[in-house]
Order: C-alpha cells, then sequence, then structure tokens
C-alpha cells in the first residue's frame, strides 16, 4: 500500500512540474491583440500552366467501331487540352480532373499504329506508347452465349446418362 502512495505522489509530481513549466512558454508566445492593420491590395498571380504529362493510354489497343474513345492518363489536363491521334484532331468527350482526358478517335481510322499527342495552353505532348487500331473483330457476346448453353448442355446429358433411376 504505501508502494503505491509513493507511485500516485511522484506521478501527480510529475504532472504538477509539466503543468507549471509549460504555462510560461505558453505565456509568451500568446500574442496581445493589436489594431488591425489596413488591408494591402493583394494582386492575384494567374496560376502558372504546366505542359501535359502522358502515363497511359487505356486501351493500348482499340477497335474504332466497337470503342470508339480512349482515356488518356497523366497530368495537367485542362478543359482546353486537346489530342491529336496520328495527326488528326481528335473530339474531347469529357476532362473531369486534371488527370484524366477522354476522347473520340477520329472518322475513319484504318488499322495501324499511331502516335498520340496531347497539347494544352503549356505545350504538346507525345505518349511513349502507340496507340494500336485493329479492326479484326473478336467474338462477339452472342458466340459466348452460344458456347456456354452447349456446355450447359453437355454437362446436362453427362449428369443424365450417369443417373440409373431414369432408364
Amino acid at each position: 500500500m504505501a508502494a503505491a502512495r509513493r507511485l500516485l505522489a511522484s506521478g501527480l509530481a510529475s504532472v504538477l512540474a509539466l503543468a507549471l513549466t509549460t504555462a510560461p512558454a505558453y505565456a509568451a508566445t500568446r500574442r496581445t491583440p493589436t489594431a488591425k492593420p489596413t488591408p494591402a491590395v493583394q494582386v492575384r498571380k494567374a496560376p502558372t500552366i504546366l505542359p501535359p504529362q502522358i502515363y497511359q493510354l487505356t486501351p493500348l489497343k482499340v477497335n474504332p467501331t466497337v470503342q470508339p474513345n480512349i482515356m488518356i492518363l497523366g497530368q495537367y489536363m485542362t478543359p482546353a487540352t486537346t489530342a491529336h491521334v496520328g495527326g488528326r484532331p481528335a473530339t474531347t468527350v469529357q476532362v473531369p480532373d486534371a488527370n484524366h482526358l477522354l476522347v473520340k478517335l477520329p472518322d475513319n481510322l484504318s488499322q495501324g499504329t499511331y502516335l498520340v499527342e496531347v497539347t494544352n495552353e503549356a505545350g504538346t505532348v507525345t505518349a511513349s506508347d502507340p496507340l494500336v487500331v485493329d479492326e479484326s473483330p473478336g467474338p462477339s457476346n452472342m458466340m459466348y452465349l452460344m458456347g456456354g448453353g452447349f456446355l450447359l448442355l453437355l454437362v446436362l446429358v453427362m449428369r443424365l446418362a450417369r443417373t440409373p433411376s431414369i432408364a
């Protein structure tokens, strides 16, 4: 019991000493209120616009008849930012923020690889990866559904063939 009292007394003494040493430091840093200074005329600087940067094109391989839009991920995109695909202007669909630019590809792009350029008020930059336009159609959704239906039918037939009570 005596040890608990000593521990409690030393803890209270530590807290008291800490409180007494921080109070003068707080009082020394406190400012006394003075008269308000007259506001000076502030000149706002226009925000500096930096040239755009391109980090990624999504998707890199596209079929324009199926998916006519690409997303450009980067920095310093503004509403005035434009894009060119293979030297032809692309239509800006949306600039949701300074890091994304959604563009519609130019009409009648033939199969091949194209450089993508992005331009804003401060300059132009070219993407490091080219955009690949591939017009070869992949399997359609109907083909996937037919394959899945055939697989389901095959599983049902195999299941019924193994059931002895149906015979």
